[in-house]
């Protein structure tokens, strides 16, 4: 597999479980992002790399049953 695809797929089971379980660090998940990161989530607001940081580090554990499926990566 393409060495970006398998960054995306491991990255998504890292988020997966620390906001499902609370396993991991906010730490651990911002390193996998540069500095100009953005996010955008299912309400579609832009999140920037400082937001997301935010919203990593308090979190972790808050959605209990997340179940996140990554399909259709080409």
């Amino acid at each position: 597999m393409n060495p970006y695809l398998q960054e995306v797929l491991d990255a998504h089971v890292l988020i997966e479980r620390w906001l499902s379980h609370g396993e991991g660090s906010a730490e651990a998940l911002m390193k996998r992002f540069a500095a100009d990161f953005t996010m955008i989530p299912l309400s579609g607001e832009k999140m920037d790399y400082p937001t997301v940081s935010r919203f990593f580090h308090h979190a972790g554990g808050s959605r209990p049953g997340l179940d996140i499926v990554v399909d259709q990566m080409e």
